[in-house]
């Protein structure tokens, strides 16, 4: 069982937060209205439980969770006597005597969770006459609230896609879990695979192709812009991949590349790369020149002049290996693109699915699958159109994704109240030759 290491890349479960942190002992971690430090987490097993102690992590077992949180509610067994119904319920605020001053001075002398809430429990007037599930709902969310447990998870493609989605859905494009399923599913990606990949929410489709290629396979990653890896590659990073087998699987080019071999432009493709990289090195160029600026007012420390110089040559370097890394990575794309041999293409873009699809569909083997994502119907309807003008596409197939979540308890089966009223826009077909 791997355990969690400095460095690694960790999802932090809470009763209504989730986040995405990154282990750092030094680091201090915000999450909701907690500051704790990580380090407790270090060489512990993915997925272990912990209590939220001044500040820090302390370790608990899975069996003691669940009996001090998780049974007692949703078992449906209460030790209090209930009520029949709630209809002579008042929920005027005066039914809790306590007052927030005095449940803060709780708080204040040490008082664990489990004592403030039977606290809390005995001091409602209203507690015993409300219903079983009345009784339960309320446990729970107090416990919610003043039960501290966090669960650190190992990050999956699945994890990532719900934990961006809850965070904020514009992140991911409103593109669901289910969306991101299907877009799998319809093109087949599985192990050993080769595939292109237009991303640019955040690297979530790219990290979903990974994971199921594992060591085996090849992933062209297309992108726009020129910004830095962590707008593209963002949920890549987070998945704790081998960087050496990564490399050897992911490979990036930008899309002003592909769409030129597309066309069969015969201009050079590393003069195109080493100008792509022009807009980093302008990005760092102030920092230079504020550097050198300095340099100009402590004309008479030189050995200031002397360590400014150092570390823009360290730069420098850096920049230089960056720089060769991200070459190599797009001449082999190039080379994978030339070949036209790829199984399936996936399609999750801010740009308009026609300006992309069309001119990655060059690379795709004919009988080949290829699934474009949208937030909005209508791009895809163009799509959709400009696909059957030009015949190079069967068994087109536009479908909206839907998604019902249920609430699954005893005696309280049913779909949740609040749902999201959409999650994209799929198309979906079949590349074939009109040669």
């Amino acid at each position: 069982m791997s355990v969690i290491k400095e460095g690694d890349y960790v999802i932090i479960k809470g009763a209504n937060n989730v986040r995405l942190v990154q282990v750092d002992r030094k680091k201090p971690v915000f999450f909701g209205k907690r500051k704790f430090t990580i380090d407790g987490c270090i060489g512990e097993p993915f997925g272990s439980t912990f209590n939220l102690q001044d500040r820090s992590l302390s370790k608990i077992s899975t069996e003691e969770y669940r009996k001090r949180y998780s049974d007692s509610v949703d078992s449906g067994e209460t030790a209090e006597p209930s009520g029949v119904d709630n209809r002579n319920l008042i929920d005027d605020g005066s039914s809790q005597k306590l007052t927030r001053d005095e449940i803060e001075s709780f708080k204040a002398d040490g008082a664990s969770g489990e004592t403030i809430i039977q606290t809390l429990v005995e001091h409602s007037t209203t507690y015993k006459e409300k219903t079983e599930y009345a009784q339960q709902k309320y446990l729970k969310k107090k416990q919610q609230k003043y039960l501290q447990y966090v669960i650190v998870e190992r990050p999956t493609a699945r994890l990532l896609a719900e934990m961006y989605y809850a965070q904020n859905p514009l992140k991911l494009g409103n593109m669901r879990i289910d969306a991101l399923a299907q877009l799998l599913t319809s093109c087949n990606v599985i192990s050993g695979g080769r595939y292109i990949v237009f991303d640019s929410w955040l690297g979530l489709v790219t990290a979903a192709v990974l994971e199921r290629l594992g060591k085996q396979g090849s992933v062209v990653q297309i992108y726009a812009g020129q910004g830095p890896e962590s707008s593209y590659r963002q949920a890549v990073q987070a998945l704790n991949l081998d960087e050496h087998n990564t490399r050897s699987v992911l490979h990036e080019l930008p899309f002003a590349r592909a769409l030129a071999l597309s066309q069969g432009s015969p201009s050079d493709p590393v003069p195109s790369a080493a100008s792509s990289d022009n807009t980093e090195m302008m990005l760092d160029q102030p920092m230079e020149t504020s550097e050198a600026d300095s340099e100009k007012k402590d004309v008479d420390e030189s050995h200031n002049g002397d360590a400014s110089k150092d570390v823009k040559s360290i730069k420098d370097e850096e920049r230089s290996q960056r720089r060769i890394r991200r070459l190599e990575e797009q001449e082999k794309a190039i080379e994978l693109l030339r070949s036209k041999s790829f199984d399936s293409l996936l399609v999750a873009s801010r740009n308009h699915p026609s300006q992309v699809t069309l001119p990655l569909l060059e690379f795709l083997a004919p009988s080949r699958p290829f699934a474009v994502f949208s937030t909005f119907q209508e791009p895809l309807v163009e799509c959709y159109s400009a696909l059957k003008a030009k015949g190079n596409a069967l068994f087109l197939k536009l479908s909206e994704t839907w998604l019902r979540t249920y609430q699954v308890l005893p005696n309280r089966t049913h779909p949740a109240i609040n749902m999201s009223g959409g999650g994209g826009y799929v198309l979906t077909g079949i590349k074939v030759s009109t040669q």
